[in-house]
């Protein structure tokens, strides 16, 4: 009776309760076991199976079979039995069958059978038996003349048909071929030997019958006497195996066997375990898996329940799992004593596919302190999106996912597999690791390997079965075991047990290395990988060369990985591992010509750059090459963004920082793709475009090699531009009748959605962020409005800046002209005098239109132009009012260009005349003497002619202001001054004629005379030359944009009026006050504090000081 039937018993609890404390400190096996090391688990004893581990093949026979002539198969009595199983009697008509060949998978040849006792013993069902003696007999299972013991043709049964009770027929022996004489010391098959050379585990569930195992005392269990091993394999062989292989067993003890069971299982393994092997022990076997084969789950969630360890089955099982798995383990400890810790790794087995069972049972009680190694079963079960439209990985053998597993065919089959192997085995195998490491404890495998297998039905599915047992016969298959091997040594697995040596593929599974016992490694690509692990590992010698690498198809390619290349090289048959630098990379083996080569697969890699590649065999690894060299392209990667918001309104500028930016011509903004100026490889610049919402959007960089990831470094917030503010504008006030352009200066303009002036909208264009140009439309007269701006962030404040007025234009009349009259070659500046100037939109002269600027509502400076005749010429001003009348103080003169002075002709030469030829002979002339020069008389200087000055284009103006006059005369070339009142200014030349000069402002009014002086002299002053300053107008105030205010706060205040240009004080009350002329009819002024009460605004200029007005009162008001 265990100690937990006993707490059952007792109604208590109280011993089960496990001592808390640290982690133990790992033993010397637990540190072993750590190690990679490649074990088996051992397929079970059975007369089907194609393994044959015994020599004596009667030992892998199925229990006896009573039978009764003329009756139903197995309708016999029951049997009479010894301890050992064999039969001691039997009833008249009575006989025994034992089936021992069924599957038809054991040796060919002559098997012996021998007994002992008296009796009639034989075979039926095919075969032939030949020299029969007492005791004995031959026994060869073909039939004669035909080749028909192949697997799957089996059906041999020995048949007992008559025993003596005093001398029974006992202790059958079916030795098989050549091994009459050494079976009783030989005991293992060499075949079975040679199949499990180098394994460093050797695990006995199946031997041990542990699934659904009804032991529970040692007495029943079986022994090496037992008639058959098929119910459980005595303990001594599983021991004498482990010993001739030398390997370490791996016991399951039943999970209800009591704990004389335990301890006497315990002291066999003990004193019979050659030294220096160690014992593995689990506690029965995969305690949370609820199919029907495992009885020993439901048993043990019904005891945990009945202890009251939870109220859920399923946690109540895993709990009594490892209280009873303690209990095992301090049995075993006692036992073995001091050698516990050398000879004993204790195993806790979890769900592979579930951490939370690894983290309850290990954290409960405190058990990961009576625990050396975690025992996990990193499966790899090739589920995949296999459902078109579904994004979830599922299981190929379900009934609902094998009609789109059969479509993919084999090779999609095995590229499932992969994925598995490199995806969720893995990520089983870390999380586990992890566990494991927490608690100071191993990871280790209990079972291993593919696991494709139909269920809930689709087990009967012929077409799936038969396309797991292409994928299992598929060279590829070999590829993925090497792969999944060297993963379990690299995540560091300890111990990893390969489920099973040998079975026969059926619908149930593929689950054998081998198919035969005595099948070709060639043949079966599991045992084969399983053999290069061993070498790997060297746990048998190494038979293999190292593999080099010659060529790669392909030498570059993305850091996203992906791409398919092949690698070429020597001796890469036996690969288990292909690396990109440090990472490994799925392959798979093709030979042509009877050259392997690979299939590679290049992993990612997400920094870039070149790496080696390298392949790993049994033997070693590839020496790094220049032709094993691949480069990766790395795709881009944002690292900051600056700034990381930007407007809702568009336009901010951003720079982004990152790596690998080389190629990128666009940002992707959300949805939103823009383009991009580069930097440098690392920093390009955008313009981030309008949104209209606010919030954060990811940024990405696509380039030739691939786009940036989504981070929250490429984040970038858009938010509302704050409110808009309007400083100033540049006009105040604007004709009643029709629209005014305005220039609106100020802030945060950008995205503006409307301008409104009063209760009207604008047309508007935004010039920048701090500009715009809105046109007013036309209000009725003397209407005071405020202009808004308006943008996402909201719309601009009221102030006095943003008041505007309409008034109604005058209709425009021209009064003087500061000249006029000028020749007509040439452009003449003219002062053009009036009233109702303010908004003239044109000037024309002779229905010319004239450049002009505005410079008070009384008088224009424009330029009028050159004309080919002379004759008068109407100057007209025209404002929205209207167009000014033609009067006779508008009329300029044009006047033909004086004559230029032309040079006086000069007589032409003459000739000299020929003389006449005379008569009769002549004499030879005398040569005529050479021309001397004749020296030339020195022409008389020419005085210069004295400068005059004949006329003014402007004769007179406002003191306050400059003016620009040409200057009408003769002799002024090499003019080198012109004065003003005496007064030196600055000048033009234009000709001989005529002078641009710029008279300037003075401080009193009166005549002046204008002299120009030259080489020749200075001109007189004449009356033609004389200027007329005149003082401006006094100004006026005609409103105040405020006339109330605080007393002890600055007030602003538009002040309207006109004979505002030459503004030079503004005070209120005889106050200083601080201003800023706005236009000739407005200032902003800043009224300072003062004590309450009211007094008038005036404004100084050249003109005077404005009058004391009522438009002028401010009143200061008391604050409260």
């Amino acid at each position: 009776m265990t100690a937990l039937a006993m707490s059952l018993l007792l109604g208590t609890t109280a011993s089960l309760h496990l001592q808390a404390g640290p982690a133990a400190a790992a033993t010397p096996a637990a540190e072993a076991a750590a190690e990679t090391a490649l074990g088996v688990n051992i397929a079970p004893v059975r007369d089907w199976t194609p393994e044959w581990p015994f020599v004596d093949a009667f030992r892998t026979s199925r229990p006896w079979i009573s039978q009764r002539t003329g009756a139903g198969w197995g309708q016999g009595p029951a049997l009479q039995l010894d301890e050992h199983g064999w039969v001691r009697s039997m009833e008249p008509g009575q006989y025994v069958d034992a089936a021992i060949f069924t599957s038809g998978d054991y040796p060919i040849g002559t098997y012996v059978v021998t007994w002992e006792g008296d009796g009639d013993v034989t075979f039926f069902g095919g075969g032939t038996i030949s020299n029969r003696t007492a005791g004995r007999f031959e026994y060869n299972p073909q039939t004669a003349g035909r080749a028909d013991y192949a697997p799957g043709s089996g059906g041999r049964f020995l048949r007992i048909t008559r025993t003596d009770p005093d001398d029974y027929v006992r202790n059958i022996r079916v030795w098989m071929p050549g091994f009459e004489h050494t079976g009783e010391q030989q005991v293992f098959h060499p075949q079975f030997l040679d199949s499990l050379e180098g394994m460093k585990t050797l695990r006995f569930m199946d031997w041990m019958g542990t699934n659904a195992s009804p032991y529970t005392t040692w007495e029943s269990y079986p022994t090496p006497e037992s008639s058959t091993q098929v119910r459980g394999v005595a303990v001594e062989l599983m021991i004498d195996l482990a010993n001739r292989v030398g390997a370490d067993p791996w016991f399951n003890i039943p999970h209800q066997a009591d704990d004389a069971f335990v301890r006497s299982f315990a002291r066999v393994v003990r004193d019979r375990l050659a030294p220096g092997r160690k014992a593995y022990v689990e506690y029965s076997n995969e305690l949370w898996n609820s199919a029907y084969a495992f009885q020993q789950t439901p048993w043990a969630r019904t005891r945990g329940q009945e202890l009251n360890l939870a109220a859920e089955p399923w946690v109540a099982g895993q709990r009594y799992q490892a209280l009873r798995s303690v209990e095992t383990f301090r049995i075993w400890n006692e036992e073995f004593g001091a050698e516990a810790g050398a000879r004993l790794v204790r195993v806790m087995g979890v769900q592979s596919g579930n951490i939370g069972v690894a983290r309850d049972v290990l954290s409960y009680q405190n058990t990961h302190q009576h625990v050396d190694a975690i025992a996990v079963a990193p499966y790899f079960d090739c589920s995949d999106r296999w459902i078109p439209g579904d994004s979830r990985t599922h299981f190929p053998g379900h009934p609902t996912v094998a009609p789109y597993v059969k479509e993919g065919g084999v090779d999609r089959l095995l590229q499932a597999c992969q994925r598995s192997i490199d995806t969720g085995v893995r990520d089983q195998i870390l999380r586990h690791k992890e566990l494991a490491d927490q608690y100071g404890l191993s990871l280790v495998a209990y079972e291993a390997g593919q696991h494709l297998a139909g269920i809930l039905g689709a087990e009967n599915d012929d077409a799936l079965t038969a396309l797991f047992g292409a994928a299992n016969r598929h060279r590829r298959m070999r590829d993925l075991y090497a792969r999944y091997l060297d993963q379990w040594r690299e995540l560091g697995g300890g111990a990893i047990a390969l489920f099973l040596t040998t079975e026969h593929l059926s619908k149930w599974g593929s689950w054998g290395l081998r198919e035969r016992l005595d099948q070709p490694l060639a043949d079966a690509p599991k045992a084969l990988a399983a053999d290069e692990f061993l070498q790997a590992l060297r746990q048998v010698p190494v038979r293999v060369s190292a593999p080099t690498v010659t060529s790669l198809s392909l030498q570059s390619d993305l850091a996203a990985g992906g791409a398919t290349l092949t690698l070429r090289g020597a001796n890469l048959a036996s690969t288990s591992t292909v690396r990109f630098g440090q990472v490994s990379a799925p392959f798979h083996t093709v030979q042509a010509d009877g050259v392997t080569h690979l299939v590679v697969t290049t992993p990612r890699f997400d920094r870039g750059g070149v790496v080696d590649v390298t392949v790993t065999n049994p033997a070693g690894v590839s020496p790094a090459t220049p032709a094993s060299r691949f480069t990766y392209h790395p795709p881009p990667a944002v690292t900051s963004l600056s700034p990381a918001t930007a407007l809702t309104v568009g336009g901010t500028t951003v720079t982004l920082t990152g790596t690998a930016l080389t190629g990128a011509e666009t940002v992707r903004i959300g949805t939103v793709t823009v383009p991009a100026r580069m930097l440098s490889p690392t920093s390009m610049e955008f313009t981030v475009p309008a949104r209209t919402q606010t919030g954060a959007v990811d940024v990405t960089v696509t380039t030739p090699y691939g786009t940036s990831p989504v981070v929250p470094a490429a984040r970038l917030t858009y938010v509302n531009p704050p409110r808009p503010v309007v400083t100033n504008m540049s006009a105040s006030s604007g004709p009643a009748q029709t629209s005014t352009t305005v220039l609106i200066n100020g802030s945060n303009f950008r995205g503006a959605t409307s301008v409104t002036i009063g209760s009207q909208e604008a047309a508007f264009t935004v010039l920048s962020d701090s500009q715009i140009r809105a046109v007013f439309p036309p209000q009725p007269h003397n209407t005071w409005v405020n202009v808004h701006v308006f943008t996402p962030g909201g719309h601009s404040d009221a102030h006095a800046e943003t008041d505007f007025h309409y008034i109604a234009a005058q209709v425009p009349a021209v009064t003087g002209l500061s000249v006029t009259g000028g020749h007509a070659d040439v452009p003449h500046t003219v002062l053009v005098n009036g009233r109702g100037f303010t908004w003239a939109t044109q000037v024309t002269v002779g229905g010319v239109p004239a450049p002009f600027t505005f410079v008070s509502s009384t008088q224009l400076s424009a330029t009028f132009p050159a004309r080919t005749s002379p004759g008068a010429a109407d100057v007209q001003v025209t404002t929205p009012a209207g167009t000014s009348p033609i009067t006779a103080s508008g009329v300029f003169t044009y006047t033909a260009p004086p004559p230029q002075p032309q040079p006086e002709p000069q007589p032409e030469p003459q000739p000299e005349p020929e003389p006449e030829p005379q008569p009769g002979p002549q004499p030879e002339p005398e040569p005529e003497p050479e021309p001397q020069p004749q020296p030339q008389p020195e022409p008389e200087p020419q005085p210069e002619p004295e400068p005059v000055v004949t006329g003014l284009s402007v004769t007179g103006g406002r003191t306050h202001v400059p003016h620009t006059v040409l200057v009408n005369g003769q002799g002024f070339t090499g003019a080198s001054r012109v004065t003003v009142g005496g007064v030196p200014v600055p000048f033009t030349f234009v000709s001989d004629t005529r002078l641009s000069v710029t008279f300037p402002a003075r401080t009193s009014q009166g005549k002046v005379g204008v002299q120009v002086t030259t080489p020749a002299g200075t001109s007189p002053i004449a009356q033609d030359g004389v200027f007329t300053y005149t003082a401006p107008p006094r100004p006026v105030v005609t409103r105040l944009s405020v006339n109330r205010g605080p007393a002890k706060a600055r007030t602003t205040v538009l002040v309207d009026g006109k004979g505002f240009t030459a503004a030079s004080r503004v005070t209120a009350g005889g106050v200083p006050a601080s201003f800023t002329r706005v236009s000739d009819t407005r200032l902003k002024v800043v009224l300072p504090t003062r004590a309450a009460g009211t007094a008038y605004v005036q404004v100084t200029t050249p003109g005077g000081v404005s009058a004391v007005a009522k438009a002028a009162a401010f009143t200061w008001v008391a604050s409260r």
